[in-house]
């Protein structure tokens, strides 16, 4: 039998925001800038990905000439432009509320660059001095690499079998498995296929009640009806 958790380390792209859509226009518009005409189609082969991985991805594919920096510079500057218009996957906030209220641990743990991620932590309403947060800036390797979740683990004083990992993608949740958490797998039900191969292990979650009950909140959180939708993410 499971023991409760003493902290929530969530993912934030597509997890606890429905940034998934505006990370892929950004990619499609430095393709564009680049001379590459693209789309939607790129979404499996970047799904999860750092932006390092996601710029060798495109060299390699298209042949792009421009150096890293100027590249995320260019994908930054739209993408913190219109983080603003974000919002939350249906549900997510209503737990982190009701794990704080009991509380828990919790920490944000992504794979994007520390720009963008306080981006999403600001559109969501959730930048405060005392959040611990992870990004790809903060470390060495990227999930699915377990480095940022120990790293979270680390910061919040809790050994990784007392922390639950929340993640959209089978690339996250090898991450938090290989850290020695237990992990929620939380696919948007619209995923294809190659995005819902979840390693074992995961236990895999269809809503956000489900995700309430797993962390031992059901009795303490009540949804209203928007919010007890399985996933709702905007299509790539």
């Amino acid at each position: 039998m499971n023991t409760p958790p003493r902290a929530v380390l969530w993912d934030m792209d597509g997890t606890l925001a429905l940034s998934e859509p505006l990370h892929m226009h950004t990619l499609i518009a430095a393709l564009a800038h680049c001379g590459v005409q693209a789309g939607d189609e790129l979404h499996p082969l970047m799904f999860g990905r750092t932006g390092l991985d996601v710029y060798r991805i495109c060299r390699e594919r298209f042949g792009i000439e421009v150096d890293f920096p100027a590249w995320s510079a260019l994908r930054a500057a739209r993408y913190v432009a219109e983080a603003p218009q974000l919002e939350a996957r249906p549900g997510a906030l209503e737990i982190w509320r009701a794990a704080h209220a009991v509380g828990l641990r919790q920490a944000v743990v992504s794979n994007a660059g520390r720009m963008l991620l306080e981006a999403n932590l600001n559109a969501l309403g959730l930048q405060a001095p005392e959040r611990v947060s992870v990004s790809a800036n903060d470390v060495r390797h990227g999930k699915p690499d377990p480095e940022a979740y120990l790293r979270a683990a680390y910061l919040l004083d809790v050994v990784p079998a007392e922390a639950i990992a929340i993640e959209d993608s089978p690339t996250g949740a090898r991450a938090a498995l290989a850290a020695g958490m237990r992990v929620l797998g939380w696919p948007d039900a619209g995923a294809q296929e190659a995005n819902v191969s979840f390693p074992q292990g995961t236990q895999i979650v269809h809503s956000a009640r489900e995700i309430a009950a797993a962390l031992g909140l059901s009795g303490v959180l009540s949804f209203e009806p928007a919010s007890e939708l399985t996933s709702q993410t905007r299509p790539c």
